[in-house]
């Protein structure tokens, strides 16, 4: 298995390069400041101690409950580059630190660095190439109000309001965690209150972040909801 040794030789070097770039958990390297979106670099392990898997990856900050320190979230693999003559990401190979430093500076932070806004990050999912819209409803309901689509918001609202109202699940937690999270925003989201649905998204960013080694990272900052209501 992958140990913090090894993943050190890889992180060390790019956050001594990039004043933006540290390592926070033992296997994410983290793109600063925290925003709406944490964007990160993987090196997951494996069961096998030579093998391990690089990967671009993004998290929302405002879904509630979320766990920040050990969801992947949405990830791309890092492939080796063509002239690899090691398809794999081996440590035992001794061209692979300097392949993967190479990787993660020409393919992952690029790609990360250009998701520089949560209508940047709600792009790559309406691009239809490698990732698609979250498909669960509630999640896409939550993007639109914090994007400031209410109209988009109350329509996906309106094909789960009779479930909802019904609680046709109630022995099931993770239902009664999505009824919950919706419930939350849906007065505010039918009368067209936009402060009160950001002081909901942010107070749900914040109990994900507070208390974890992210928050002296993490920024503030509006949502698009709150531009378009200015």
């Amino acid at each position: 298995m992958t140990n913090a040794k090894q993943i050190k030789q890889v992180f060390g070097p790019l956050a001594a390069q990039y004043n933006d770039l540290k390592q926070i958990g033992s296997h994410y390297l983290w793109l600063l400041p925290v925003r709406h979106v944490a964007l990160r670099v993987l090196i997951d392990r494996s069961s096998h101690k030579d093998f391990c898997t690089p990967r671009w990856t993004m998290l929302e900050t405002f879904i509630p409950g979320s766990d920040l320190m050990t969801s992947i979230g949405h990830s791309g693999y890092l492939h080796r580059p063509a002239s690899s003559r090691v398809v794999e990401w081996i440590w035992s190979d001794p061209t692979m630190i300097e392949d993967l430093l190479s990787v993660i500076a020409t393919v992952a932070l690029p790609r990360l660095r250009a998701i520089d806004s949560l209508p940047a990050f709600w792009t790559v999912y309406s691009d239809g190439t490698d990732i698609k819209v979250p498909q669960w409803p509630e999640m896409r309901l939550i993007f639109h109000i914090a994007l400031g689509d209410l109209d988009a918001a109350r329509a996906l609202y309106e094909t789960l309001e009779p479930e909802l109202r019904e609680n046709r699940y109630p022995n099931l937690p993770w239902i009664q965690g999505r009824r919950r999270m919706v419930l939350s925003v849906a007065e505010p989201l039918l009368a067209g209150d936009r402060a009160a649905l950001a002081t909901i998204l942010h107070g749900w960013e914040a109990d994900n972040v507070r208390g974890t080694k992210l928050e002296p990272y993490w920024e503030r900052t509006p949502f698009p909801l709150e531009a378009a209501s200015a």
